[in-house]
């Protein structure tokens, strides 16, 4: 298992339906997002899967220049996701300290 930082991809709408697609970092930083049909098309949009959207990883690279890891998290396992949750109660206290 790698020691790099996580960068989480999911879908923000519950059950993983049409809506918006999110890149989280473990450090609460979004870096970036995209409307998906499903969850389904996560991986690809977001750069998940291995040759896929070489454009969003110039931007996680400059987030994580010494390396990161990729990995989706299916809607239904959202809420019990420890790394996730952690990742948004940062992203929270980024919003309030903002």
């Amino acid at each position: 298992m790698s020691d790099n930082p996580k960068i989480y991809c999911f879908s923000n709408v519950v059950g993983g339906g049409d809506g918006p697609a999110v890149a989280l970092a473990e450090d609460g930083t979004v870096l970036g997002s995209h409307w998906c049909s499903h969850e389904g098309f996560v991986c690809n949009d977001l750069g998940v899967n291995e040759g896929a959207r070489p454009d969003r990883h110039e931007t996680y690279r400059k987030h994580y220049p010494d390396g990161y890891e990729m990995e989706f998290v299916r809607a239904s396992d959202v809420a019990g996701h420890e790394g996730l949750q952690k990742a948004f109660a940062l992203n929270q206290e980024q919003g309030n300290a903002a």
